[in-house]
């Protein structure tokens, strides 16, 4: 069996099985990313794989789980993130009869 050396952000290095690890493959390499709990502490630890980890650990015989992520996930986003009030005020929007008139917007003449 072999043994696969991992560090864990808390307990430092440990070593794993190939069982041990969730190996994630996105359809671009930015979205790749192995996991693993640790056996010391428990703490589930997630980072990015880069291709010479993805290659590393499945040549440990890790066996991966291909992700699909939506295109829109991947596109630059403008402006800031939603906060709590957004929501909220998406709520109380979506409470209302109209709420679909006042999302589209005023309708052109």
């Amino acid at each position: 069996m072999t043994t696969i050396k991992a560090t864990c952000p808390g307990c430092g290095e440990i070593d794993l099985t190939a069982e041990d690890i969730l190996l994630r493959i996105g359809s671009q390499t930015s979205s790749n990313s192995y996991g693993f709990t640790c056996p010391d502490c428990g703490d589930f630890v997630e980072k990015p794989a880069d291709d010479r980890i993805v290659r590393l650990l499945l040549s440990g015989g890790v066996m991966p789980m291909l992700m699909h992520i939506p295109a829109e996930a991947l596109e630059p986003k403008q402006g800031p993130p939603i906060d709590y009030d957004d929501l909220l005020a998406f709520h109380e929007v979506l409470k209302r009869d109209d709420w679909l008139d006042e999302l589209m917007g005023p309708h052109p003449q």
